[in-house]
């Protein structure tokens, strides 16, 4: 079994709020007794509405924000202590990434390194590098000039620079245009591919889809599941749908390229693919070598988010 990255246990957060025209205080719970499991090389789908709870949990994590109740866990430690010590190894985005707006890309990245102490100056390429932030056009642009991605690219590029094991990203799909979505999931399953265990919050569902290897659902504070994305994709009926022109062929692609088992074959030239749904291309393009055609290739089965509503709706 893959290493524990974050366990938590039974987190509550509660405050008081004063009732329009009632003159009291009412308690009210932000995060009511919630678990999460997160393993390293997970992608955690952080899925709720707005006002659910998840920049609360995320605030709790990062050592922003006590919590009245429960207990986290980092890397095996849950000590105080030792729980200091292990945030050391986490970084990300709550809400909306600091940066002056005044400043070039690496200028604020050598402000953030400079304020850490805890990194070398050749750092600052290589995060650059990762975040697509190192092209010449933009290497003198002022940050106020950047758009909406590029700025959610810097705040990760950012939060990399202390090297990270763990990265929390609060909403970073917000605003974003369908280019900018296309951008961070390329970012994201580079760091992935990198070794970089990562939180994704979102109340965009769909936009998590396929990317995440693992879901948490919280609503109105509560976890109501947490599921991997293989298991989810059996719940909603998620499957690819291949239609080839060589259906034992393709089955060996499937074997001793992608490793997947998880699959039906449905007649001489249809198969129902049930993992890995996000290898679209690479799929293509190991059927087109092994002269393989592709007659469709299509995604089938229940969206992300109306299988969300249907876990409200129970409860």
């Amino acid at each position: 079994m893959s290493e524990t990255v974050l366990k938590a246990a039974m987190i509550s957060k509660k405050y008081k709020r004063l009732m329009p025209y009632a003159l009291d205080w009412k308690t009210v719970y932000a995060l009511d007794k919630v678990n999460i499991e997160i393993h390293q090389g997970d992608i955690y789908g952080f899925v709720g509405a707005n006002g659910s709870g998840k920049t609360t949990f995320i605030r709790i994590l990062a050592g922003l924000v006590q919590q009245t109740a429960g207990e986290i866990e980092l890397f095996g430690e849950k000590n105080q202590k030792n729980l200091y010590q292990q945030r050391r190894f986490i970084n990300g985005i709550i809400e909306n990434p600091a940066l002056d707006p005044a400043l070039t890309a690496q200028d604020n990245l050598e402000v953030c390194r400079l304020q850490q102490g805890n990194c070398d100056k050749s750092r600052i390429g290589e995060v650059l590098e990762l975040a697509g932030l190192l092209e010449a056009d933009i290497k003198d642009l002022k940050v106020k000039h950047f758009s909406l991605g590029m700025k959610q690219r810097l705040g990760i590029a950012k939060a990399l620079l202390s090297n990270p094991k763990f990265l929390f990203l609060d909403e970073p799909l917000n605003g974003l245009d369908p280019a900018g979505i296309k951008d961070f999931r390329t970012l994201i399953r580079m760091l992935h591919e990198n070794g970089i265990t990562i939180l994704i919050s979102s109340h965009l569902l769909n936009e998590l889809d396929s990317l995440a290897t693992c879901y948490g659902f919280l609503h109105k504070g509560k976890m109501i599941e947490q599921i991997s994305a293989e298991a989810l994709a059996q719940k909603r009926n998620r499957y690819m749908l291949l239609r080839v022109d060589k259906v034992p062929q393709a089955e060996e692609v499937l074997h001793e390229v992608f490793n997947i088992s998880n699959y039906q074959v449905i007649s001489n030239d249809t198969i129902h693919l049930y993992e890995q749904l996000d290898q679209k291309g690479q799929l293509m393009k190991a059927f087109v070598i092994n002269d393989i055609n592709v007659e469709e290739m299509t995604e089938q089965g229940e969206g992300l988010e109306a299988y969300y509503m249907s876990l409200i709706r129970k409860k």
